[in-house]
């Protein structure tokens, strides 16, 4: 695997840490476009993350805080090491290339436990929406939980592509650091075999 291929992987990974952390910041609070009050959010029995529509009005009540919290924290430090493992990469420091490497496997591994625990989260969530009337709440209010579900299915991309990064920059992490060198030899060789017909020719004259 080449530098620039390895880079489109990294690349698609970067995507997914910022569709994550964007998602997340974003129902890291409760909100409304209605006279709804959020307080609704912090009553006893209210199942959260949940979101409530009706018609084009909503209210949002949002993950937990520790959630949110560790799903941040993980992202972000999946962006940063990604960061950093493109600029070992280029300026060929092995050991914090290594370093780094190991060090996105564990986020990876890490990111992959908070996408299942979300995950539960919203299987809770569907199943109290199952059981529950909101209409007092928001008349004609309906669960909807497809924004939920689209950040659950981000953050295990996310992770996945972490672990994938991971696994294929340390697998191909000597043909990347030593491809240009093998080709410059290569070249030489094939340099040396275009010009030792005419020395020969040269000398038999």
């Amino acid at each position: 695997m080449s530098k620039a291929k390895l880079m489109i992987v990294l690349v698609l990974n970067i995507i997914l840490t910022i569709a994550v952390l964007g998602f997340s910041f974003t129902q890291a609070r409760a909100s409304t476009n209605g006279d709804l009050n959020e307080s609704l959010c912090d009553e006893q029995g209210v199942v959260t993350p949940i979101r409530i529509n009706s018609g084009s009005t909503y209210a949002m009540c949002p993950w937990s805080d520790k959630q949110s919290a560790i799903r941040i924290l993980i992202d972000a430090l999946a962006f940063i090491a990604i960061i950093c493992l493109i600029v070992f990469m280029f300026k060929a420091k092995r050991y914090s290339y290594v370093f780094i490497i190991v060090l996105l496997f564990i986020i990876g591994g890490f990111g992959g436990y908070s996408s299942v625990i979300d995950g539960l989260a919203i299987k809770d969530t569907k199943s109290y929406c199952d059981n529950t009337s909101f209409d007092i709440i928001l008349e004609g209010g309906e669960c909807q939980l497809k924004y939920f579900y689209g950040t659950v299915a981000l953050n295990f991309g996310s992770s996945l592509f972490t672990l994938i990064s991971s696994i294929l920059a340390l697998k191909y992490r000597s043909r990347i650091f030593n491809g240009d060198h093998h080709h410059h030899h290569h070249d030489e060789e094939t340099k040396d075999d275009e010009t030792t017909p005419i020395i020969a020719s040269s000398n038999s004259i």
